[in-house]
């Protein structure tokens, strides 16, 4: 299933801001029907990754916070990963396997703003963490899973951003996701796959994630909570 969403060239010549509400509410209706009666809240943030998604297994609420510096990128790749994150809490049990987020995306017509995602975001080959346990696609892993008329609307969407497929010869060390999974009066915090318990006590607590040295530290409102070392792909 091909799903269209928006026109690749902006109006009047004029970039905006995306409206991620309304972005949102779009995708929900075309693609999460499961999620109709969530309450879900968007918004930018100055936050230590591209995205980060919070709900809980007690109630129906959800939020995506977005990189503000996401911004600027095309919409094609704010659709993409607005889908992955909408993917994590649609998933029976927590979700927090980010290759079955993938397929996820994928299988419900999405994958070819996931690819754009992926290549604005520097991942071109699969990006493989908890120690080979776990991965995100990469633009050439999603592209293969695609239809052929899926592949086709992607090459016409590329073609109209003037984005050309490239292997990056550097890594990208900033972290993709973070989430947020509460059950039971117990919040898990997943990064690259490695799960920490949030010190009960901190309610909705600020994320922060620290790259240095090849070690990665999190904390939540200031305090660090876990630590470890990045895994070279």
């Amino acid at each position: 299933m091909l799903i269209a969403l928006f026109s690749s060239e902006p109006e009047n010549g004029m970039s905006t801001t995306p409206d991620l509400k309304s972005l949102t509410k779009i995708l929900v209706s075309v693609a999460y029907p499961e999620l109709q009666k969530n309450d879900i809240i968007t918004s930018w943030g100055q936050i230590s990754s591209y995205g980060q998604v919070r709900w809980s297994a007690d109630d129906n609420t959800i939020q995506i916070r977005v990189n503000k510096d996401i911004g600027t990128w095309h919409q094609a790749g704010i659709i993409g990963l607005l889908s992955h994150e909408l993917s994590h809490p649609s998933q029976k049990g927590s979700g927090l396997k980010e290759h079955k987020t993938d397929e996820d995306v994928i299988s419900r017509g999405l994958g070819l703003y996931l690819a754009v995602e992926r290549l604005i975001a520097g991942k071109y080959e699969d990006h493989i963490i908890q120690r080979g346990k776990d991965r995100y696609l990469g633009y050439r892993s999603v592209r293969n899973l695609l239809t052929p008329i899926e592949i086709k609307s992607l090459d016409l969407l590329m073609s109209n951003l003037k984005l050309k497929p490239a292997r990056t010869s550097h890594r990208n060390s900033f972290s993709h996701d973070s989430i947020v999974y509460e059950k039971d009066g117990i919040s898990t915090i997943a990064i690259d796959g490695v799960t920490f318990v949030i010190p009960q006590g901190l309610i909705d607590p600020d994320i922060k994630i620290v790259h240095r040295d090849g070690i990665v530290s999190v904390y939540a409102d200031e305090k660090i909570i876990g630590q470890y070392e990045e895994f070279e792909y």
